[in-house]
């Protein structure tokens, strides 16, 4: 059904483009450079009063260009080319019936002033107008870096925070926020969004795009909701390949590198006629991962055998196909298709996972017809064999992200320019229940949006730029609303000040909502330690505590995650223990229901029960027995045989001793009171006490909502002298219910050690006075002078009572025996990790960059960024809910960042060479699981470009990445990064 469509829209935009072309005239020519060679994709621009809108195209393979259906009249064309000066040609007269030809020779010039991007407006214009911060890396300095991502060619670039987490795996994004698992920065390909369906991931190794075939990259800093939609909050990264009909040729490499490192790539363009053209393109490559050894992984391994340790094994296997047709001079369609299947780690919130066999396809298809954009793409994946390192769970995705949009630009008069579309975004996740559990059945996302922009030239010097964009997602009550506003003054063709204000948003994501998964099996030891006592009780298989991953969607409430609470307003618990506290309840007389009885509906139970205290010590004191007696006996023993006593008799007197040990420990102790604790992932520990020093709380977690940024932000840009291009950019970024990464959020419940060791000093006193237990109190009064670092340390002051305290407390004061769960909990006793929106969170920066050419051949450049804060301490987030902020956030990459890049091209011998240093300083990192700091380092790549002389074709390509073998880590568990040494040699014919 959707082909037959397709197929009628074409053959209508067709008909009607032929019919329009009675009667009108035609423009044609070449564009070549002063050797008399054609510039390949010149871009020509057609204005004049005869012309609703300019007219755009672009030269093909041999210079020549044509514009059709031309109204009789006077026309300007401007030709540009990077690399070369723009030639305006005015007066151009055109009539119907003949074709006119007008050719155009190019002079070359180190500063293309007429460097034409897309990303910022949505349309061509040329870089110095766009009301944003755009940087290009441009196709010729794509193919000098032979790289394995994509992603790798705009870590140069300024305010890029890039972290490198494997051979081919990063996280990136602009101005901070970023994240072990990514997607921040809205990235397209080709206007297609290119991430991992469902996750929001950006998997850049994942994008199926060889080098050759990129034609450039535009990044655009800062928001870009106003446009784009949602979730283009950070800023825009837009990688667009080259037309078949401006690019045919083959191209053919092949390379090898440190790490085992052997790639291959294969891109071959043609055309069929005038009208069809079509491109191909494959890439394969495998290596061998820095290594890195999680604590965690190993300890699951322990526990549980069967699961796998993690392979280093890097592999990649990537095609594309795409057509172009030129049903007229008006109408252009696009079809184009992606495969990429990989194996490699990828860090998550809950710990790294093991990609294997992991597919990414695309399909798209663009519709160009005069001023309207047309647009619909699916992007699918399937997880394959990918798993858990921490867990050994299986990871399931067959998700798919299916997109609508249309736009259209029009002009009303020649100072006023409207660009107006609509988006449709629909998600559908398909994980098995692996990923989104007990919400697998409704967890679709669906998303609409429209946005109208005016573009008004002011004066000649002054644009105004205004926009609003209106989005609807299922899963928020109120709509969206992203208002944009700039004025872009210049006050000379050479300088550009920008004034700009833009409000984005970002929409929960599946996670966010959804995600409901195992994160960490049995992480406080329980399983191994207590199922034992629930088999020799016959209490049936005891469930450890875990740690598990939730999303904050509930198709019962719209509240969130929210707890259960007593009269008093405290949080109420659920233990493993509770079939223990059942048994025990009822040899004490009390049965389910009634008055007295500790466990309630669902398992909830209050704290500082009686009973529940009581049989929380009575866990422990036999855990403590069983490990202290032995320790006991063999001191006795030892104690003994120094007096003289034999050895046999002495180790049968210290057995009789230590079998008397319970005796002098209660089995039930009177004003036991609990106490929370909420697990601190960086010091593995648990938290007693909240940030103003008060006790631990379980506060409720309302419904992720989407979190707006608002931005003002001025700008410059402009060319000095000819051959210095300086750019800055000073910018106040306000964050509101900033969400933050993956969080415990819920409390464990333990016993208050004051209260235990009263209790224990009190009993324990007592019955070491009586006279029965005379000999125990001797052998026991040994450990008042004992020092044993790490296991016990006597004080001296007459009595063991308080060195037996200390020990008993030490450990039954430590146990979490339940859980404070909140009512939606997958797994009622396990620790739940989710995301919270926090109040504000304000960031404040400067992005400097240059580039100067001091000739021709020659090429520095360098920039540095700077935010004011990069750790936001949760007791002083502006708005923050109260005690409900139990995390802090941290911005996960460094206040100061600078880089340094030079260029040379020895064009007698064919050979270009290159180098750059990049700084990254330290930061504190908050990211799931992943907790700690992350050193500053200093990396050195330098790489060259030689064409071999016996072959004209033939090139030799070597990029060294952190040459000096410096090895640094760019994320807490990411493995370090040493030196990567890969050459390649290409043929282009």
């Amino acid at each position: 059904m959707h082909g037959v469509i397709l197929a009628a829209l074409l053959l209508m935009f067709g008909a009607g483009a032929v019919e329009s072309q009675e009667g009108k005239g035609v423009l044609h020519g070449l564009v070549s450079d002063r050797s008399g060679e054609g510039l390949s994709g010149a871009i020509v621009v057609l204005t004049g009063p005869a012309l609703t809108a300019e007219m755009v195209t672009a030269a093909d393979e041999t210079g020549a260009y044509r514009l059709a259906g031309l109204p009789s009249g006077s026309y300007e064309v401007r030709v540009s080319h990077i690399g070369f000066k723009t030639a305006v040609q005015a007066g151009v007269v055109v009539e119907a019936g003949p074709e006119t030809e007008l050719d155009f020779v190019l002079q070359s010039q180190v500063i293309f002033l007429e460097q034409s991007v897309v990303s910022a407006s949505r349309r061509q214009e040329k870089i110095l107008d766009a009301p944003a911060s755009v940087s290009v890396v441009e196709g010729s300095d794509i193919r000098n870096v032979p790289v394995l991502s994509v992603a790798d060619h705009i870590q140069d670039l300024p305010a890029v925070d890039f972290a490198k987490t494997g051979l081919v795996q990063s996280n990136v994004v602009v101005r901070g926020f970023n994240n072990v698992f990514s997607g921040t920065l809205l990235t397209l390909t080709d206007n297609r969004l290119a991430r991992v369906p469902s996750l929001r991931l950006n998997a850049y190794n994942f994008i199926p795009v060889t080098n050759d075939d990129v034609e450039r990259i535009e990044v655009v800093l800062g928001p870009g909701s106003a446009l784009y939609g949602p979730n283009s909050a950070d800023g825009v990264m837009h990688i667009i390949t080259h037309s078949p009909f401006t690019s045919q040729g083959t191209s053919l490499q092949v390379g090898m590198g440190e790490r085992s490192l052997l790639k291959g790539s294969l891109r071959h363009s043609g055309v069929a006629g005038d009208r069809l053209g079509y491109k191909v393109s494959s890439q394969v490559y495998t290596g061998t991962d820095w290594e890195y050894h999680d604590p965690d992984e190993e300890e699951a391994r322990k526990n549980d055998p069967s699961i796998e340790e993690r392979s280093s094994d890097v592999e990649r296997r990537s095609a594309e196909l795409r057509f172009d047709y030129r049903a007229s001079d008006d109408l252009t369609a696009i079809l184009a298709a992606g495969y990429n299947q990989g194996n490699q780690i990828e860090l998550t919130g809950v710990g790294a996972g093991q990609a294997r066999d992991w597919t990414y396809n695309y399909a798209q298809l663009r519709l160009l017809y005069q001023d309207w954009f047309f647009q619909a793409f699916r992007n699918w994946s399937d997880a394959g064999d990918t798993f858990l390192l921490r867990t050994g769970e299986p990871i399931v995705d067959r998700s798919s992200l299916s997109v609508f949009q249309a736009q259209h630009t029009s002009r009303l008069g020649q100072r006023q320019r409207l660009t107006y579309g609509f988006d449709a975004l629909l998600t559908r996740p398909d994980t098995d229940r692996t990923i989104t559990g007990k919400n697998e059945d409704d967890d679709d996302l669906n998303e609409f949006g429209g946005y109208l922009q005016s573009e008004t030239s002011l004066n000649p010097s002054l644009d105004m730029v205004l926009a609003l964009r209106y989005d609807h997602h299922n899963r928020l009550e109120d709509p969206q609303l992203s208002p944009r506003a700039a004025f872009v003054f210049k006050p000379r063709e050479t300088q550009t000040l920008r004034l700009t204000y833009n409000r984005a948003f970002g929409t929960p994501s599946t996670n966010n909502l959804y995600l409901d998964i195992l994160s960490t099996k049995d992480p406080f030891g329980l399983g191994a330690n207590f199922s034992p006592l629930f088999q020799q009780l016959g209490l049936g298989e005891f469930k450890p505590i875990d740690i598990w991953a939730q999303g904050t969607y509930s198709r019962s409430t719209d509240k969130g995650i929210t707890f259960r609470r007593d009269a008093a307003g405290r949080p109420l618990f659920r233990s493993p223990f509770a079939p223990l506290i059942g048994a025990q309840s009822a040899q004490a007389g009390l049965a389910p229901g009634a008055a007295g009885y500790p466990i309630g509906d669902a398992g909830y139970m209050a704290l500082d029960h009686p009973v529940t205290t009581n049989v929380m010590w009575g866990i422990a004191r036999g855990a403590v027995l069983a490990q202290f007696a032995p320790l006991f006996q063999s001191l006795t023993a030892g104690a003994l045989i120094a007096r003289g006593m034999g050895a046999e008799d002495a180790q049968a007197a210290a057995g009789q001793l230590a079998a008397a040990l319970p005796g002098v420990v209660p089995e039930q102790l009177p004003g036991l009171r609990n106490r929370l604790g909420r697990l601190n992932q960086e010091t593995r520990g648990f938290d007693f006490a909240s940030a103003d020093g008060g006790p631990i709380e379980a506060f409720d977690v309302p419904r992720i909502q989407s979190s707006i940024t608002q931005t003002i932000e001025l700008g410059y840009k402009g060319v000095v002298a000819d051959n210095l291009v300086v750019a800055a950019d000073l910018y106040q970024s306000r964050v509101e219910d900033f969400v933050a990464p993956l969080g415990i959020e819920t409390p464990n419940v333990f016993l208050d050690p004051q209260t235990l060791a009263a209790a224990l000093d009190e009993g324990i006193g007592r019955a070491l006075a009586d006279p029965a237990n005379a000999d125990l109190a001797a052998a026991l009064a040994a450990l008042d002078g004992l020092n044993v670092p790490g296991v016990l340390e006597g004080n001296n002051n007459g009595t063991p009572v308080d060195e037996m305290v200390g020990v008993l407390v030490e450990t039954a004061a430590g146990i979490p025996y339940g859980t404070v769960s909140p009512e939606q909990a997958s797994d009622p006793y396990a620790v739940i990790a989710s995301y919270r929106n926090f109040g504000e969170v304000t960031i404040r920066g400067l992005d400097l960059s240059l580039a100067y050419y001091p000739g021709a051949d020659w090429k520095l450049t360098g920039n540095y960024s700077f935010v004011d804060d990069n750790f936001f301490e949760k007791e002083k987030l502006s708005g923050a809910v109260g005690p409900g902020a139990v995390a802090d956030i941290a911005l996960n990459a460094p206040m100061h960042k600078a880089k340094l890049g030079a260029a040379y091209n020895f064009a007698q011998l064919g050979l270009e060479v290159g180098g750059r240093v990049r700084y990254n300083g330290s930061f504190p990192m908050n990211s799931g699981v992943y907790v700690g700091e992350v050193d500053s380092y200093t990396v050195l790549d330098l790489n060259l470009t030689y064409q071999l002389p016996l072959q004209q074709d033939l090139v030799l390509q070597v990029d060294a990445s952190n040459v000096l073998n410096q090895a640094y880590r760019s994320f807490v568990g990411a493995p370090e990064v040493g030196r990567l040494v890969f050459g390649q040699v290409g043929l282009r014919f």
